[in-house]
């Protein structure tokens, strides 16, 4: 019988110029900044500002086409025609779960299961994002609704497929310890949150939204925009894929043969026995029907027509800063505090702060200073769940591992379950859009809206966040896995241990193996900076031996203050 190679098996990703660049067992500082900061920005600034843009632009669109005449038919039958659209595009991206499952179930790949597919998918984010806004014809004729249709369908479908699902993973598949998974989901969410975001927020929403794209009556800009990203994209996404590493999967390969081989059955019985993957699928489900309800610009708009933000664009700048300087100090000073603290109960305190900011603002919507005050504390709550709660959810996966044995990230049943995710998700998608062209909102005024609009965006703009941050609040307290983290991580690593020792092979532990490696890339360092200095004393005709003991001087007086502060922190700590 002929052998089931399986996907991606001897093709382009078994080739050796492929290979991660990470060669560690323990990730590196360089694996951090390269793989899970500066890498992500690629794709994480071009979807997220289309997901920023593309509603508004749509809108644009619509009054355009039908020459500005919002309470006529045709604008209104256009609105109904996006709305089927975002609908039947949801319901067809429900089999995407079963799609992409499938895929990782059946791929044999020595880059790992999520990364190869992500580099794949990821440039077809990328060259169906930048056609989306192209127009090749007037958006008064019905060829160019065909043609952006189908590049919205194939972007949204094809494009963000693995978008998601890597960033949601790849942080429990990069490390076993604790601590380095803790600094990667940290990474993560300082390129996400605070960098992406403050570049979106700042920039695009504050500054070219209000002031170059609004005024644009052409929309040329919405397209020289998303192709300057474009052009940013592409090499961030090779430096992703290079400096990302699936140690996991690896682990798990060499304990048992073959980690992708785990019957469906099986798998959901292992993810649906657990307490807490099953209360944090709750409270993520909740969270993303809200959001795909009310869409992306909700603030812009909410701003711009409740707070009347559209006659004075300062506005946008002050409620943008206001709400913008939270997450850039959290970003510094979050880590610290949940290590004390514990990530679960960080985030249940940021929660409980975001529902009494929600419900200020629903008591005063239009209020320009309770706007200010509320947005300042709903990003204060939100911290903790905007940087470190990612790491205790993908930790679920090693507590469905210790129960069961299975890692199941990505594979079939983890599908199957963002499938039936997608078919809620579905009936609210273009929801809220539907809704206001048919009270009579016009995307284009600069002066009347409907005060049933006016009423819609406030609700959605406080009253959804206060929904979903009370659910929070209610299921955290029944989130224990951090403490249970320990045992989980230390019998796993016996696990491993034991398969080792079972195949006859060396056992070496990882702590001893991190020193390998520690001394490994110090004993290069060095190599390479002697290199570096003999070049450099050749060119400038100097005296090697004289500048190496120059460098090995004061290489060790810095060690030696580095030493004196230690001892004294450590005198300190035994006085107190």
């Amino acid at each position: 019988m002929k052998e089931n190679k399986g996907f991606l098996n001897g093709g382009l990703f078994d080739k050796h110029f492929m290979d991660s660049k990470v060669t560690t067992r323990t990730v590196t500082t360089k694996e951090l900044i390269l793989g899970h900061v500066i890498g992500p920005l690629g794709l994480i600034m071009l979807i997220n500002t289309i997901a920023s843009l593309l509603e508004i632009y749509i809108m644009k669109q619509m009054s355009v086409a039908v020459g500005g005449d919002v309470t006529g038919a045709a604008y209104k039958d256009l609105g109904t025609l996006y709305y089927w659209v975002a609908l039947g595009t949801r319901l067809a991206a429900m089999p995407m779960g079963l799609v992409t499952g499938y895929l990782m179930q059946h791929t044999k790949s020595r880059q790992g299961r999520m990364r190869p597919w992500y580099l794949i998918f990821g440039f077809i984010a990328i060259f169906t994002g930048i056609l989306m806004f192209l127009k090749p014809v007037p958006s008064s004729e019905g060829g160019y609704w065909v043609y952006f249709y189908i590049t919205y369908v194939v972007y949204s479908l094809l494009g963000t497929a693995f978008y998601y699902l890597f960033n949601n993973n790849i942080v429990s598949l990069t490390s076993r310890s604790i601590v380095d998974r803790e600094k990667v989901a940290y990474a993560r969410k300082l390129s996400w949150t605070l960098i992406s975001g403050t570049l979106i927020g700042m920039v695009i929403n504050s500054v070219l939204l209000p002031y170059v794209i609004q005024p644009d009556e052409t929309l040329n800009s919405f397209w020289i925009l998303i192709c300057s990203m474009t052009v940013l994209a592409i090499p961030l996404l090779l430096i992703e894929y290079f400096y990302t590493r699936e140690r996991v999967v690896e682990d798990v390969q060499e304990t048992t043969g073959n980690a992708n081989d785990v019957p469906i059955r099986e798998q959901f019985k292992a993810l649906f026995h657990d307490k807490c993957y099953v209360l944090l699928l709750i409270t993520a489900t909740i969270g993303s029907l809200a959001d795909n309800f009310r869409g992306t610009n909700v603030q812009y708009y909410f701003v711009s027509y409740v707070l009347d933000g559209i006659h004075d664009p300062s506005l946008f700048m002050m409620y943008t800063i206001l709400t913008g300087v939270p997450l850039g100090i959290g970003a510094f000073v979050i880590y610290p505090i949940t290590k004390k603290f514990g990530i679960r109960n960080t985030t249940l305190a940021g929660y409980s702060i975001v529902s009494l900011a929600s419900l200020l603002g629903l008591f005063f919507p239009t209020s320009v200073s309770v706007a200010y005050i509320a947005g300042f504390l709903k990003q204060v709550g939100y911290i903790p769940a905007a940087y470190m709660l990612g790491a205790l959810t993908v930790s679920c996966f090693d507590s469905v591992e210790h129960s069961s044995g299975y890692r199941l990230e990505g594979l079939m049943a983890v599908g199957i379950v963002g499938t039936l995710q997608q078919v809620l998700y579905a009936p609210v998608a273009g929801l809220y859009e539907k809704i206001l062209t048919l009270v009579g909102f016009d995307a284009n005024s600069t002066g009347f809206q409907p005060a049933m609009a006016l009423t819609i965006l406030g609700v959605a703009f406080y009253g959804i966040e206060f929904l979903c941050a009370g659910v929070n609040v209610c299921v955290l307290p029944f989130i224990d896995l951090e403490k249970r983290l320990p045992k989980i991580n230390a019998d796993l690593l016996e696990r491993k241990r034991q398969a080792v020792l079972a195949r006859g092979e060396e056992w070496v532990d990882p702590e001893e193996l991190e020193r390998r490696e520690r001394e490994s890339l110090e004993r290069e360092a060095e190599e390479n900076r002697i290199r570096d200095l003999r070049d450099r004393c050749a060119r400038k005709c100097l005296d090697f031996e004289a500048e190496n003991k120059k460098y090995l001087t004061k290489k060790a007086e810095k060690e030696r203050k580095a030493r004196e502060k230690e001892d004294k922190k450590a005198s300190g700590s035994r006085r107190g």
